[in-house]
């Protein structure tokens, strides 16, 4: 067992390449903290700003950058670099240089159990764990619903948390073993399932909004995507009775442009909010691209969702799963999505039935799995001795060792002590 006598420790590793990678982390925290409270100490780290060479130390500012155009160019790039034996190439180009970045990190915050929620590290300190013989376990949580990319697969991962079937299938195709994965449901906070139990109009009082009148969301990811203002102006248009929440992200451009316009229906400009769930809650109809976090977090709510873009390649695969389960409908671009709205706010019959669907279909006790889980590996796991964090791998100083052995046994002289 675990040293009971300090608290056992987390080390969640994210990026904030949009907004999903780090909600999640810090929902698992947040989780783990509230179940075992001073059992546990949870650190969060920004893998690639902290520690990975340029470029990727960047990818907070590039990435948002890389989806210009309705990100068809960095789907591009998702698909060509979704091979196995295209990552470990890469990975070994790098190693000379990535390799002591990954023990500085295990030196700075030594752990109990290392879980990393993106993809890009995994390869590289599932590696590095092994060169440096440290015995920690190794967890990936997957933040997409459904696509399981090349750069989640690694020999030394200990355990994979999934959202869906769908993703662990995926794993299984890329050859990680079945016992290896665990379906659990994308983690959000518990907030979404408690918002989703109070009655709307006081939310949208509490909001500032009109109790009685519809109300839309419109949003475009956490960093806010530039075709989100045609799309709110088409819906404005069709819907001019209706009140239109617009929420524009980390996008502060776009906040400002669209604050700037005249519109023909009431409409409220947000910029990043932490009270998303409230808004969703108010909302009769969302309106959103396919990211996987704002997905799982409209589902718990039991807002019905209309997807008026995907990040080709990426999130596409989310959209056939909202639309499968009949909890939204995929209309993309402006004039569809528009007619999307009118179609539910005309027929509550069918809005009705796509927020029961939307529901049944949700995870809202995967984040309490997730913690559960976790804390199962870590307390289970003998305590974990300082890596020895030596530029020489660790097979290669055993070797050495035998070596080394094998000549004193022999009653030699050795110049290796």
């Amino acid at each position: 067992m675990a040293n009971e006598e300090r608290p056992l420790r987390f080390l969640l590793l994210h990026s904030r390449t949009g907004g999903g990678h780090l909600r999640v982390a810090r929902t698992v925290a947040e989780a783990l903290q509230e179940r075992y409270g001073q059992k546990v100490r949870v650190t969060l780290v920004d893998v690639l700003t902290d520690y990975a060479p340029w470029p990727l130390s960047g990818a907070p500012y590039w990435y948002p950058k890389a989806l210009w155009g309705g990100g068809r160019m960095y789907g591009l790039g998702f698909h060509l670099l979704n091979g196995r034996r295209r990552i470990h190439t890469i990975c070994d180009l790098l190693w000379p240089v990535v390799y002591p970045r990954a023990l500085r990190l295990f030196r700075e915050y030594p752990a109990d159990l290392i879980v990393t929620f993106h993809p890009v590290p995994v390869y590289t300190l599932s590696r590095a764990l092994e060169w440096a013989g440290f015995s920690v376990p190794f967890v990936a949580v997957g933040t997409d619903l459904v696509v399981m990319h090349a750069a989640w697969v690694a020999p030394n991962v200990r355990r994979y948390l999934v959202a869906t079937e769908q993703a662990r299938e995926q794993l299984i195709r890329q050859g990680v073993e079945p016992e290896r994965i665990e379906v659990t449901g994308l983690p959000i906070s518990p907030v979404f399932r408690r918002v989703a139990a109070e009655d709307r109009a006081e939310v949208r009082r509490r909001l500032g909004l009109d109790p009685q009148r519809q109300t839309v969301l419109l949003m475009g990811g956490g960093v806010g995507f530039e075709p989100l203002e045609r799309v709110a102006r088409a819906v404005a248009a069709a819907v001019p009775t209706a009140q239109l929440v617009i929420i524009a992200g980390q996008n502060e451009w776009l906040r400002q442009r669209l604050s700037a316009l005249s519109w023909p229906a009431p409409v409220r400009i947000e910029g990043f909010v932490e009270n998303i769930h409230e808004w969703m809650r108010a909302a009769d109809v969302l309106v959103t691209k396919a990211g996987p976090t704002t997905i799982a977090e409209a589902l718990t709510v039991g807002v019905p969702i209309v997807l008026w873009g995907a990040i080709p390649a990426q999130e596409t695969p989310n959209v056939h799963l909202v639309v499968r389960a009949g909890a939204g409908v995929w209309a993309p671009g402006p004039q569809r999505a528009a007619a999307a709205v009118v179609h539910y706010l005309t027929h509550p019959v069918a809005l009705q039935a796509a927020a029961d669907d939307a529901r049944r279909i949700a995870s809202p006790e995967a984040a309490r799995r997730m913690a559960d889980i976790l804390w199962s590996i870590a307390s289970h796991h003998p305590p974990s001795p300082a890596p020895e964090l030596s530029p020489i791998p660790a097979p290669i100083r055993k070797r050495l060792n035998r070596w080394k052995k094998t000549i004193r046994d022999w009653g030699l002289p050795i110049a290796l002590q």
